[in-house]
């Protein structure tokens, strides 16, 4: 039995392609674990937990008034105040604009629309009022901290806690 060059290449043909292979096996397990755990997170801000990375203010609310459902009990600060999604946070974003151009500015959210997708917010000047689209913005920062803020995961939150409160 000869083992010239062409017996080679057919070896090393069927290792290529059994590394290949092994490779998109590991790929599409590994997407798949990220998909399940981002499906995970999205589910728990859903039921009203309140991930670490959104930024939250304390409330009290009027004497006698319980904590509301919006926070799991494990969450509740003592002294009859708990924590609330901060729905006007300050922070860095970035976006494209209308023609396409990569923008930062730092942001003090005003308002946010959950029927249009959109938030309205000022910037440091007088007048700078924008209006971003949720789709456009690429990244955000809590602007004391920069610390990393997941746009849609506190979008969510906030409907959530809107939807609880008998707002949306």
């Amino acid at each position: 039995m000869s083992t010239g060059p062409a017996h080679w290449q057919i070896l090393i043909a069927v290792l290529t392609g059994a590394l290949l292979l092994g490779l998109m096996w590991a790929w599409r397990r590994v997407a798949g674990r990220r998909e399940m755990e981002r499906r995970i997170e999205a589910a728990r801000v859903r039921s009203g937990h309140v991930p670490l990375e959104i930024p939250t203010v304390r409330g009290g609310g009027p004497s006698g008034d319980s904590v509301p459902d919006t926070l799991p009990e494990w969450f509740i600060q003592g002294k009859g105040e708990h924590a609330i999604v901060d729905e006007t946070p300050r922070i860095r974003v970035r976006y494209f604009d209308g023609h396409d151009r990569k923008i930062e500015c730092i942001l003090q959210i005003d308002q946010l629309d959950l029927q249009k997708k959109v938030i309205v917010g000022h910037g440091e000047l007088p007048g700078d009022t924008r209006r971003l689209p949720l789709h456009r913005i690429t990244s955000a920062r809590i602007a004391e901290s920069g610390q990393r803020f997941n746009i849609d995961t506190w979008v969510e939150a906030v409907r959530v806690a809107r939807r609880r409160r008998g707002q949306a």
